[in-house]
């Protein structure tokens, strides 16, 4: 994945409060690795909804992936594509020029050029880029879409409470 995102959750203070418990780690293992799945899919649509469309090709690359099993637990959202990271984070001036075939496709999808007057219109587009720089924002700068940074934060609450409610569940069922 080229653009990733670690989940971080505080689990401080578990390990007292099962000590003694004998099930209690493999049926928390469960549960948490339960709720990593359902929060990096969360995760996972809160930055589809944040992508940018031109012809859904980003957005439909989005996956996830646990990358560490429990209790290392760690799990990625991302992209395989090359330019996510370029639409996540922008790009800076003076960096090789972006393809042009793909600016032209994006010319005549969302400027309504021809064919022909996009793959001209695509090749100044694409000088411009590499010496000024890229924003999806349209900002002054390179300072990108940052749909994983706001999808993740806006995960957050929801993340947390999967997560609280995992323990919860195991610390129950190791209590009865």
């Amino acid at each position: 994945m080229t653009e990733g995102l670690v989940l971080d959750i505080d689990l401080s203070g578990i390990d007292e409060a099962t000590a003694n418990l004998e099930t209690f780690p493999l049926d928390l293992g469960r549960e948490l690795t339960l709720a990593m799945n359902l929060s990096l899919e969360f995760v996972k649509g809160q930055v589809a909804v944040r992508t940018p469309v031109n012809a859904g090709t980003l957005r439909d690359s989005l996956n996830h992936q646990i990358v560490s099993p429990f209790p290392n637990l760690v799990g990625a959202v991302g992209s395989p594509l090359q330019y996510a990271e370029t639409i996540e984070k922008g790009r800076r001036p003076g960096s090789k020029m972006p393809p042009v075939d793909a600016i032209a496709l994006w010319a005549v999808r969302k400027l309504g050029l021809s064919p022909e007057e996009a793959e001209g219109a695509a090749w100044a587009i694409a000088k411009h880029i590499a010496k000024h720089g890229f924003s999806p924002r349209g900002e002054v700068g390179p300072t990108g879409k940052k749909m994983f940074k706001e999808g993740y934060e806006a995960a957050t609450p929801h993340v947390n409470q999967l997560f609280d409610s995992a323990v919860a569940r195991a610390t129950a069922r190791a209590n009865d």
